[in-house]
């Protein structure tokens, strides 16, 4: 049996007109890694806005945040060789 060293991701975000896919992750790549690529695609920014709030985004897997950047997303992705997650904005007013 051939052990897969990478996975297919796809992220669905709302406010996107279509989901962002990605062939070829490395199963050792870091949910804080992926979540940069996927800002930069989507042209998001995190931090504080004009109006003084506060401006994050969460990347979830079956409604469970991914709140650990270090964790590698093989393990999020188990024995599979794809992976859905969810990207939602998340606003804290200041």
């Amino acid at each position: 049996m051939t052990v897969e060293t990478t996975l297919r991701v796809t992220v669905h975000y709302p406010a996107a007109e279509k989901p962002y896919s990605a062939d070829n992750v490395e199963r050792g790549e870091t949910v804080g890694q992926f979540k940069t690529q996927v800002l930069h695609t989507f042209g998001l920014v995190e931090g504080p806005t004009e109006r003084g709030n506060v401006v994050t985004y969460a990347l979830y897997h079956q409604k469970s945040p991914l709140d650990n950047p270090a964790q590698a997303l093989g393990s999020i992705a188990d024995d599979h060789e794809e992976l859905q997650l969810k990207l939602s904005q998340e606003i804290t007013q200041g």
